[in-house]
């Protein structure tokens, strides 16, 4: 695991950029993004507008785990469909791996590795630490000021609950039975139960989204804890809820 600091700086063109890429005027939305060979890590924002040497100055906290030996830099135009490439730019991993910063303009080149009209080049800042160099890291928490882990794209709330599921769906004879204190046993949850009364008592349902998402799933299959409307494929409950709103 390590931990990548890298600031996407701006590019410099001989050419105004609409010249260098032969788009004329329309070519006015730039954005560039950071992989570690195929895996993408980073992207900025839009720039528009910007004809000639566009700026970000954009930096990024990146937590790896990849193996890879280039980072590579893509710059691209946006389009309303799709975006056209421009080039790419890249960075051997071996030059990071002493820890010393890096600060680089980087020829931008074509998919045959060779410059873009031009010669463009993009302006990089990068710098490797060892994840271990991270006063928390591995330390749990250490005092309940701990404001979570630094850098992620979704900070720590509070407020939030965790429910934790033995499976997505536990039958009423769950084995084995667990004591708690107070002469209590565990009672166990019940994954799609719970997302089926989510759905039912949600004053307003977004949208649903994760890795995979099959709508011709049942939420509610046992026989002996029906619920109301439970019948229904995941899908055509989502629309019928849909219907409510």
């Amino acid at each position: 695991m390590i931990f990548l600091y890298v600031s996407c700086e701006c590019i410099q063109v001989v050419e105004g950029i609409e010249e260098v890429l032969g788009f004329g005027e329309t070519a006015s939305k730039l954005y560039a993004t950071i992989d570690l060979e195929k895996a993408r890590v980073g992207r900025t924002r839009l720039l528009a507008h910007q004809h000639s040497n566009p700026r970000w100055y954009e930096s990024f906290h990146i937590y790896c785990a990849h193996m890879a030996s280039q980072v590579v830099f893509t710059v691209k135009v946006d389009n309303p469909i799709g975006a056209e490439l421009i080039g790419r730019a890249y960075l051997p991993v071996a030059e990071l791996l002493a820890g010393e910063e890096v600060d680089r303009w980087l020829e931008i080149l074509n998919d045959d590795h060779k410059p873009i009209h031009g010669h463009s080049k993009i302006h990089v800042k990068l710098q490797f630490y060892d994840v271990t160099r991270e006063r928390c890291w591995a330390r749990g928490l250490k005092s309940p000021k701990f404001p979570g882990v630094p850098f992620t794209f979704f900070p720590q709330r509070k407020g939030c609950r965790v429910t934790l599921y033995q499976d997505a769906h536990v039958p009423d004879n769950f084995i084995p039975r667990i004591p708690l204190a107070g002469g209590k046993y565990y009672e166990p949850h019940r994954c799609w139960e719970d997302i089926f009364d989510a759905i039912t008592n949600a004053k307003h349902l977004i949208y649903i989204t994760g890795w995979s998402v099959y709508t011709e799933i049942t939420l509610v299959r046992d026989t002996r804890r029906p619920k109301q409307g439970g019948d229904i494929t995941l899908g055509n409950y989502s629309r019928k809820r849909r219907t409510k709103e």
